[in-house]
């Protein structure tokens, strides 16, 4: 019996219509790393963000093909058409049909804002991943994928350099390779390769990919940041010098998160619950040095709102002044409602009380 499954199994693998590209060295070393990350863990279905550009179509086809050599059918493809653009329904729809080509069914799901207010970036980005978690929670599937690259990673320390990030908002985006918000897995298996690398996926097997014109304006910071990038890459900054320098960095995160988790655990009892998510915080909770209770507030203000984005740091730090002067009495913040009561601070969902 085991011979015949295996015999089927790759009988199955030769007629698939992805069997010639994954001989390619390059697409092969890929997808091998692929394979052994989303292997990791008990992940019960994979939702595939599909954006339509060269990263998130690689990521399809390795997802495709995992799902054809595993027989797992628990796999679901989704693109979101933000409407940012003219044209973006009908690349949406052409998106879908490709994809159809190569037995990958791709859901469209379109937003439709009620308000006549801009659409932005940073709206999207929120939207999108409101529709990946329900969609999830619909599925009953535990595991989104995304198509972020060693560019995206790079693009992100910069700008968050520019924007005066402290060191763990330096290093957040690659330790965010797997991470677990509202009971979903959110993996990004693709860290450790370039965009170059996910071009030369997708255009081995779809021959085909959305230009986003937005990714070269430089109206947009990460454009700018892109631009920056490759300068510095003209005078010596390669991966290897770069992953070095990171590495260095984020061996001094870990030093301080053991000490953030240690202040999280004596100094504050938090209850989360599906109606009523709730943080105490002792007053030896702020008696720690700045950065200790800077990452152990966000750590809980994120925690307690169920929200995929930390709170903005500028607004954490004004509410930890306030507690520490003692002329903070109730305010908001990241989705959470922060009071002072007696000796303690509470923290608790807003609009749950």
């Amino acid at each position: 019996m085991k011979k015949k499954s295996s015999s089927v199994k790759r009988k199955n693998l030769k007629n698939s219509i992805f069997s010639p590209q994954i001989r390619n060295k390059r697409i092969k070393k890929i997808y091998q790393r692929f394979e052994f990350l989303i292997k990791q863990k008990e992940f019960k279905g994979f939702l595939v963000a599909v954006s339509g550009g060269a990263d998130s179509l690689a990521l399809a086809y390795l997802s495709k093909y995992y799902q054809i050599k595993n027989k797992d059918n628990n796999f679901h493809y989704v693109h979101v058409d933000h409407k940012l653009r003219d044209k973006s329904s009908k690349e949406a729809g052409t998106l879908k049909k490709i994809l159809r080509k190569f037995k990958i069914e791709c859901k469209i799901i379109t937003w439709k804002k009620k308000t006549n207010t801009k659409k932005t970036q940073s709206d999207s980005r929120d939207y999108r991943f409101k529709v990946f978690e329900g969609f999830c929670k619909t599925k009953k599937i535990n595991t989104l994928l995304l198509g972020h690259h060693f560019d995206d990673f790079q693009e992100n320390f910069f700008i968050r350099l520019l924007r005066g990030s402290g060191l763990k908002g330096l290093v957040s985006f690659y330790n965010y390779r797997n991470l677990q918000r509202n009971n979903i897995n959110i993996v990004r298996p693709l860290l450790d390769f370039s965009k170059e690398d996910l071009l030369y996926v997708t255009k081995n097997t779809f021959n085909f990919h959305i230009d986003d014109p937005s990714n070269r304006s430089l109206e947009y910071l990460r454009s700018r940041v892109r631009f920056m990038i490759n300068d510095l890459k003209k005078n010596g900054l390669d991966q290897k010098k770069f992953k070095m320098t990171f590495e260095n960095l984020i061996s001094s995160n870990n030093s301080i998160e053991f000490f953030v988790q240690k202040n999280i655990c004596e100094n504050s009892y938090i209850s989360l619950s599906k109606n009523n998510n709730k943080a105490i915080l002792s007053l030896k909770f702020l008696r720690n040095t700045d950065e200790i209770v800077f990452r152990s507030f966000t750590k809980i203000l994120q925690d307690i709102s169920g929200r995929y984005f930390p709170a903005r740091g500028k607004g954490v730090s004004r509410i930890i002044y306030q507690i520490r002067q003692k002329s903070l009495t109730k305010t908001t913040i990241g989705g959470c409602v922060i009071e002072k009561i007696e000796n303690s601070v509470v923290i608790y969902r807003e609009n749950t009380k």
